[in-house]
Formats: C-alpha cells, sequence, structure tokens
C-alpha cells in the first residue's frame, strides 16, 4: 500500500496488524521481527523432498552404478584386481599327543609325542579371491648344508591335517597352523624354493596358478616392518621320545609293534619289554601283561613280560612298593633297573642291559 501524505510504501505487521513503513524489520508498535521470507507450506516441504533430496539420490545411485564395473574394467585392465596375500608370522607352539588331545580326566603321566606348531595370520588385502592350497614349502640351511621342508596346514582342535583348499575373500584374514610333514636335501629328492631363506605357498586367482614367496627374514612377504619369523624346518617333526628310549635300551630287538592297542616298545625272542621311568613301574607293569596277553592271542607264542625302568640315580633304587608288591609276583617278570643315560659308554655306544642295569626277577627267591 502507500501512504497518501507522503508516496511511502507500507505494509501490515504480520503480528499486531499495524500499519509499518515497508521496508521495517522490527516493527516500531509491537517490537517483534518481521521477515519477508515467505512462508513455506506442507506442500512447498514435499515439492522440495521430492525434487532436490529424492533427485540426487537417484543420480547417485547411477553414477555408482556406473562408476564401480568401470573402476573394476580398469583395474582388470591393469592386473590390479589380483587378490594380495601376505602372511604374518605369529608364534610357536607344540601340540602334545595324549595331552592336548584328551579330555582331562583321561590324560597320562607322561607326553611321549609331540610335534611343533607354527602360527601364522593369512591376510588377503586384493580386490579378488584366492583358493589356497593348504601346505608349504620351506628351504634354508640346516647345519652345513640346505634343506627343504615340506609343511601341511592342521586344524589344532583336532589334531588333524586340512587337505581341501579353501576360499579366501577380498578383506578376509584367516588363522593357519603349519606343521611339518618330511625334509631331506636336495639330492634326496626334496624340491627346493626357488630362492634360499624363503617358504612358498600355492594359491589359485582369476589369471591362474600363483606363488607367495615369504622371506624368513621379514616374516611378512615385502614387509619388513613385521617382527622377523622363524625358520619353520628348524623345528623339526614329529618326535616320539620311546623311539629313542626303544634305540638306547634295546637296539637289536623288534621295536614299535603294534598289536591293536600301544605300540610294544621292545620284542625280544624270549621277552616283550615295557620301557617308563622307576616311578611309573605300576603303569609299566599294567602296560606289559596287557601286551604280552596280546600278543598270545594274536600269534599262538608265548613271551615273558620284562620292564626296563630309567633315570634311576644310583645302581638299586627299586621302590620299596615294587619291591613288596612283585615278590611273589606271578607269572614270571624280569624288572630291569637303569640309568637315563649310560655312565661307562660313550655317546655313539649302546646301553648294554645286562652290563649297565640291574636285574631283578620275580617272583623273588
Amino acid at each position: 500500500m502507500v501512504e497518501p501524505s507522503s508516496g511511502r510504501l507500507l505494509k501490515h505487521c504480520k503480528k499486531c496488524q499495524s500499519v509499518i513503513p515497508a521496508g521495517a524489520i522490527v516493527c516500531p508498535v509491537c517490537q517483534s521481527g518481521i521477515s519477508d521470507k515467505p512462508e513455506r507450506s506442507l506442500v512447498d516441504v514435499a515439492r522440495f523432498a521430492r525434487d532436490w533430496i529424492g533427485f540426487p539420490a537417484a543420480v547417485i545411485a547411477a553414477i555408482t552404478a556406473l562408476f564401480v564395473p568401470a573402476k573394476n574394467n580398469v583395474l582388470a585392465l591393469l592386473h590390479w584386481d589380483r587378490p594380495q596375500l601376505s602372511l604374518d608370522y605369529l608364534g610357536v607352539d607344540g601340540l602334545n599327543v595324549g595331552l592336548d588331545d584328551t579330555a582331562l580326566a583321561q590324560q597320562g603321566n607322561e607326553v611321549f609325542i609331540s610335534i611343533p606348531v607354527v602360527h601364522y595370520a593369512l591376510t588377503n588385502s586384493g580386490p579378488t579371491a584366492a583358493t589356497v592350497q593348504p601346505k608349504m614349502t620351506c628351504f634354508a640351511i640346516e647345519g652345513s648344508e640346505p634343506i627343504a621342508g615340506n609343511f601341511y596346514f592342521i586344524d589344532t582342535a583336532t589334531t588333524k591335517r586340512i587337505s581341501d583348499n579353501f576360499k579366501l575373500s577380498a578383506g578376509e584374514s584367516v588363522f593357519i597352523n603349519l606343521a611339518m610333514r618330511d625334509s631331506g636335501t636336495v639330492g634326496q629328492g626334496y624340491a627346493p624354493t626357488k630362492a634360499l631363506n624363503t617358504c612358498e605357498l600355492s594359491y589359485v586367482d582369476k589369471y591362474g596358478f600363483q606363488t607367495l614367496v615369504i622371506d624368513l627374514d621379514d616374516g611378512r612377504a615385502g614387509r619388513a616392518d613385521k617382527k622377523k619369523s622363524i625358520d619353520p624346518i628348524a623345528l623339526g617333526g614329529r618326535t616320539d621320545r620311546r623311539i629313542g628310549l626303544r634305540q638306547q635300551y634295546c637296539p637289536d630287538m623288534a621295536q614299535g609293534l603294534e598289536l591293536g592297542g600301544d605300540p610294544v616298545d621292545c620284542l625280544s625272542d624270549t621277552q616283550l619289554f615295557a620301557i617308563e621311568p622307576v616311578y611309573l613301574w605300576d603303569n609299566a607293569l599294567q602296560r606289559v601283561l596287557r601286551q604280552t596277553d596280546e600278543f598270545r592271542r594274536m600269534t599262538a607264542a608265548e613271551r615273558t613280560p620284562a620292564l626296563i625302568l630309567t633315570s634311576c640315580d644310583q645302581n638299586n633304587c627299586a621302590p620299596d612298593e615294587m619291591l613288596r608288591a612283585l615278590h611273589k609276583f606271578t607269572p614270571k617278570l624280569t624288572v630291569w633297573l637303569c640309568p637315563a643315560e649310560s655312565p661307562n659308554h660313550k655317546s655313539d655306544e649302546r646301553i648294554v642291559l645286562t652290563r649297565d642295569c640291574t636285574q631283578h626277577d620275580f617272583p623273588a627267591p
């Protein structure tokens, strides 16, 4: 509106409806602020949401749909879409057969068989998947000559070998556990890796067969910032302490015969032996009686039970409880009390039961 006397433009205050100058931003009557911006109706808000929010979202989705394939095409053109595998050394552990794989109530008094296990983390940081072969080969100097070692992946929960290839997706990491299968020199027919002090892990990607090379000095292929790895070959493979004891105390006898239960330690033409530390003489007695019975049923032949009890600190270290229990024992039983190492022989000479150990025959006279 226009003021007739002066020709000034006027307007009404939206709050008090007073007539005020058109350019006023504060009403001189009610002192309320005056905004010239038009109020948005619900229809205006809906139209804004439709035109300015929904439309750009659709545009972004369309751009993404076009960009991702284009990016993948560029990576494929440059062969940059390969999986990127890396192996991080975590540490060394051991599986004790008869202990780690046995319920607490059924665990024995001794662990004879142990298997060194190397723990790694295998990671695929590339954009595509890889199918990994669950075995690895290493090549390193042991002693004075290079040795090649073959390793397989194992499941520590079941202590069984993992034989199936597995898929490692893009961005995925898994823990793997390696145990030695066998090792030897190149002259013995063992295949080395391409370079000394390295390990090789095989996998397949979209381009075919590939090899991951692990530098034993770095612990991770292409990464020197990780803690130094170890030489898995130096750890060795499965060790059975009973094998050494058998070779030490009865080298000229049959050893490790399987009868369906525990293997027989030593077997001669007349006797069947069980080897245990002297403080486990009762375990040895139970085992040798069971095995002589199994041998008689399987072969219809008789063998006299005999014990080789080791780790004696003196010539006569028989526990009194053993002597009392076996004094009138039948059937006939022979017990040899032997030192852990023979003090009368060099390291390359064998122990002779009749010369280095003390013999006790039961029933005692």
